[in-house]
């Protein structure tokens, strides 16, 4: 019970007591005591309603303790330098923040402007761009990508293809099905061949990269299958990847803190942090070829972006959506073997999201039923190469349901966009 509920109370308490004596006295008293009694009960459950709803507008933001304390205690939990915060109500964006350092060394705060890898959620702009051609009469899902009736025909390889790639679809791509792009057994094709361009690496990955099962048949989490996804565009729109998703929904979005990720530490761009990994990602922040990456974990973005990006795939109508409903229903829908993995989004109960790792780089943004949503990045990560990772994944998601499902009447009714 609140402390103006415990006085309501109190008031309706004293004027009960008035009004059993002005029965005795006076007919006319009778009536006025009862209808302030009337009044004080409605002020009652007008308060109670009240504390439901969004807090009175003001001008500034003010720190939310709830909100800042836990955020401050998962990344002292986890040893993570720094984050980036932004959260959402019915499509307004009511609380953004920044925790931490976004360089140790120089001791540089993190702000809300700071832009950070988000590393897999970046499959989600793919995936999207992929649904808005689709959207546009340019391609199918269920056209194939390779051989002579493919998308990208024969174009890349340097032997005859085999019967599962040419099986392999667009959506075979997205939904992971594609059965495999492995090689040594179960290790993602991606990993190899660092040092050669693009074009390279994809003839190679075509001539030695296994699909262990049938197009279409299980399930398995391959980042190749986004790098061939991010040719596909820049092959239907002759457009790069990224100028596609400029002109297709960054601009109209007015997303302008996006960029596509840059090799090593001298590739840092402007207001960008710097990573820091733990246990056995320690000292790998830098040392891969991530621009190869550009399809499944290309994009760099401020938090307060992200999630102005994915109010945009949210399906609901505080704010406008890039795809038409028909759309939205493909991009959010699973495979047989994987229901819940749809285009580069992730759909259980009332919660659609995605998250990303890299060493140095924790990503996620999550979109409640409710009409909350949030995107959090961190500018490190715990070892996911070591057997607890789990733990701290879990602890993260958990993190983000928390801050969704609690508390909801804390936040100011203010539009930051």
């Amino acid at each position: 019970m609140t402390f103006s509920f415990f006085i309501d109370a109190m008031l309706s308490s004293t004027l009960t007591s008035l009004i059993m004596k002005t029965i005795l006295t006076n007919k006319f008293q009778f009536f006025y005591a009862t209808i302030l009694l009337l009044a004080a009960f409605t002020s009652c459950i007008d308060k109670e309603d009240d504390q439901l709803d969004m807090r009175k507008p003001t001008d500034k933001q003010e720190d939310l303790a709830v909100i800042d304390g836990k955020i401050e205690t998962f990344l002292s939990s986890n040893s993570i330098p720094g984050a980036v915060l932004a959260i959402s109500k019915n499509g307004k964006l009511v609380y953004k923040k920044a925790y931490g350092l976004a360089d140790v060394a120089s001791q540089e705060k993190m702000t809300n402007s700071h832009r950070l890898r988000v590393a897999s959620v970046s499959k989600t702009f793919t995936g999207l761009s992929i649904v808005k051609l689709v959207q546009d009469g340019k391609i199918r899902l269920e056209d194939k990508v390779f051989g002579e009736d493919g998308i990208l025909g024969n174009e890349y390889g340097t032997k005859p293809y085999s019967d599962r790639v040419k099986k392999v679809t667009v959506q075979n791509l997205l939904h992971m099905t594609t059965g495999g792009w492995v090689v040594n057994g179960n290790r993602d094709a991606i990993d190899y061949k660092q040092e050669v361009s693009n074009k390279v690496f994809f003839d190679w990955m075509l001539d030695n990269a296994t699909l262990t099962f049938e197009p279409g048949t299980q399930y398995w989490y391959i980042n190749t299958n986004y790098f061939v996804a991010a040719r596909i565009i820049e092959k239907v729109s002759g457009k790069s990847f990224y100028n596609f998703m400029k002109d297709n929904f960054l601009d109209e979005l007015g997303i302008k803190s996006a960029v596509m990720v840059k090799n090593g530490l001298a590739g840092k761009q402007s207001n960008e942090v710097t990573y820091y990994g733990l246990g056995g990602t320690k000292g790998y922040e830098y040392n891969f070829n991530i621009e190869r990456r550009d399809g499944d974990a290309g994009i760099v973005i401020s938090a307060e972006d992200l999630l102005k990006f994915a109010l945009a795939i949210d399906g609901k109508p505080s704010r406008p959506d890039i795809l038409n409903g028909g759309s939205y229903s493909q991009f959010i829908k699973g495979s047989i073997p994987n229901p819940q993995f749809g285009i580069g989004i992730l759909s259980w109960g009332d919660v659609r999201s995605f998250y990303g790792a890299l060493p140095g780089t924790r990503s996620s943004y999550m979109i409640h039923n409710n009409g909350m949503a949030i995107s959090l990045i961190f500018n490190g990560n715990a070892d996911y190469t070591g057997n607890n990772y789990n733990n701290f994944a879990t602890a993260h998601e958990n993190l983000l349901i928390d801050i969704l499902t609690k508390n909801l009447n804390i936040y100011q009714d203010i539009d930051q966009f």
